[in-house]
């Protein structure tokens, strides 16, 4: 319980530096990496964990690798994405989560909360007539963690850490 509370801490601190700074801290990243192995290896074990974490991984590389590849075909040359359309606060944030999330888990997570980020700009763009908006990735996706830790709390079938909880749904429906 004191280790949750300790990762919502140190999420809500990405959340807040992200928000006002678009910039976090470089020393969040390595310290939620930590917290988050060690919830996992707690309840999952540290073999699942490090599994988990190679495969989380290998998504984040094929995901950063395509924007790049599309990035490079629409420009014809080589760009470094992270120095110009991702943060590299926004990168770690992503490897820090692929030591607490389940594969399956991973991959809903993230598409889900990018699907929330992009609403996030849109009303920005349409409502607030922002333009040259810099959107809070890590912030936004960290604030998207923590409902997601809480609700584990509230809801405990629901263990975003193992992908037990899919099959137990699917199995039921």
């Amino acid at each position: 319980m004191y280790l949750q509370l300790l990762i919502l801490i140190c999420l809500s601190v990405i959340v807040y530096q992200d928000m006002r700074y678009r910039a976090v801290y470089w020393m969040c990243f390595p310290v939620l990496t930590i917290m988050l192995l060690i919830y996992k290896d707690e309840h999952a074990g540290l073999t699942d964990a490090l599994a988990d974490a190679g495969y989380g991984a290998a998504f984040v590389g094929l995901q950063l690798f395509l924007v790049w590849a599309y990035i490079f075909m629409k420009h014809q040359r080589p760009i470094n994405i992270v120095d110009h359309y991702l943060g590299l606060g926004d990168v770690l944030f992503l490897l820090s989560l692929v030591f607490y999330f389940s594969p399956v888990n991973y991959a809903l997570f993230y598409i889900g909360s990018l699907i929330i980020v992009l609403a996030y700009a849109l009303v920005q763009v349409s409502f607030f007539k922002r333009k040259n908006l810099r959107i809070p990735l890590a912030g936004l996706q960290a604030l998207c963690f923590m409902l997601l830790l809480v609700l584990s709390v509230i809801y405990r079938d629901l263990k975003i850490y193992s992908d037990f909880w899919i099959w137990k749904l699917t199995l039921q429906l």
